[in-house]
């Protein structure tokens, strides 16, 4: 597993203990602009009180991240020609 696609899940992850805002939205005031395959099935809220939920959680938005975002970026280099 990549550090940057954990990372990426980590913050763009909804967590209880930030009244259900992700790290994203406290930093930059705005919800991140994914593609919808990632969107929807990171909408749901993280609770970081249990090690085995967080690890399966990070886990499951890493691989989606790992698979969409090259897909992702490819079509916004093509775009942007």
């Amino acid at each position: 597993m990549a550090f940057p696609y954990i990372t990426m899940g980590y913050r763009m992850s909804k967590h209880t203990s930030l009244s259900h805002f992700s790290p994203y939205f406290l930093l930059f005031r705005r919800h991140p602009i994914l593609p919808s395959s990632i969107d929807v099935q990171i909408e749901q809220v993280v609770v970081l009180n249990s090690p085995a939920t967080w690890a399966k959680v990070i886990t499951k938005s890493a691989t989606l991240f790992r698979k969409v975002m090259p897909m992702a970026m490819e079509n916004m280099s093509i775009a942007q020609h």
